[in-house]
Order: C-alpha cells, then sequence, then structure tokens
C-alpha cells in the first residue's frame, strides 16, 4: 500500500534549523545534510526542543519558554486552525445534514404570486401595510369629504370654458 503525501512549504523555523545544519556549505553538500535532516538523522533524539511541526512536517527547534510550540511559525499556525476550522465545518454538516428551517417572517403571510394577492393573516398585513398605506387623519378625511360635496365623486372639478363671439351669455358652455 503506497500512502500519499502531499508536499507543503517548510515554515520559517524549519528553515532556520536547516541553516544552523547547512551554513557554509555549497549546494550539493546542503542537499545531502538537507535530506539527512528531512529523514531525522542529524538531530539529537533525546533534545526535547527538536520537534517535527504539525502542519509542515518539517523538523525545527522550539525556542520558547516552556517548549509547548507546535508549529514552527505563525504562517503553519494560522495554516494548521485554518485546516482544523475546515475539518470541523465538514464534520458538522455530515453530523447534521439537514438544512435549518427558514424562520416565518410577517411576509410569508402575503401571497403575491396569484392573480389576486392577498394576505393570510391581518396581524401580518397591518404590521406590513401600514409602511405602504399609512392611514389618513380626520383633518385630511374632512378636506377629501368637503372636496367631494363641491366637485362630486371623482374630485374632478369640471372647467367652464367661456368663448365669446357674441359678448353675451349664450357663448358659455
Amino acid at each position: 500500500m503506497t500512502t500519499k503525501t502531499t508536499y507543503k512549504e517548510p515554515g520559517s523555523g524549519a528553515v532556520e534549523y536547516a541553516k544552523t545544519f547547512t551554513e557554509g556549505m555549497s549546494r550539493s553538500e546542503a542537499a545531502v545534510v538537507i535530506t539527512q535532516l528531512l529523514g531525522g538523522e542529524l538531530h539529537d533524539v533525546d533534545d526535547n526542543r527538536v520537534k517535527s511541526c504539525d502542519y509542515c512536517g518539517y523538523f525545527w527547534r522550539d525556542n520558547s519558554l516552556r517548549n509547548t510550540k507546535k508549529t514552527c511559525s505563525d504562517e503553519c499556525k494560522r495554516n494548521l486552525k485554518t485546516m482544523q476550522r475546515r475539518e470541523q465545518r465538514a464534520n458538522k454538516e455530515l453530523l447534521n445534514p439537514t438544512p435549518k428551517e427558514k424562520k416565518h417572517t410577517l411576509m410569508d403571510d402575503y401571497i403575491w404570486w396569484l392573480e389576486y394577492p392577498f394576505w393570510i393573516n391581518e396581524y401580518s398585513m397591518i404590521k406590513i401595510g401600514w409602511k405602504h398605506e399609512r392611514p389618513s387623519g380626520v383633518a385630511l378625511m374632512d378636506y377629501i369629504e368637503a372636496k367631494n360635496t363641491i366637485y362630486g365623486e371623482g374630485n374632478r372639478k369640471i372647467s367652464k370654458k367661456t368663448v365669446e363671439y357674441h359678448g353675451d351669455k349664450r357663448d358659455q358652455l
């Protein structure tokens, strides 16, 4: 069985640790040393400060006070946290595959797609409808009623046109 390993860029801590072994070497000599370093053959096994990064997998030296770091650099830490959040979201979706029900809003009570739209619930109609059709005050209603008595239904004034051909009232229409 073959295992597929993905290459990840080494973090800055792993690069600094590798520099300590390859300082002043030529490229071909450094390639041999880096190969041994990746295999874990160069560092002291009893040294608890030399660790393998949890994200990139390269060896590095932990210089923290309590020797509790898990990653070689801040970039590796950020990438590791991103990967963990991605896995948590995927697991959450696997465990809870049903979508959440949509919260009932007042506009859900308005049936707009039919030929004659209507409201199912009067409360929803009042709460939403006032924004579009504001109720009129008593003064405005009195004004409209007075205009109806003056002009008749429809609130249109019939204009009287006079055309003076003869100079008397017979020209009024």
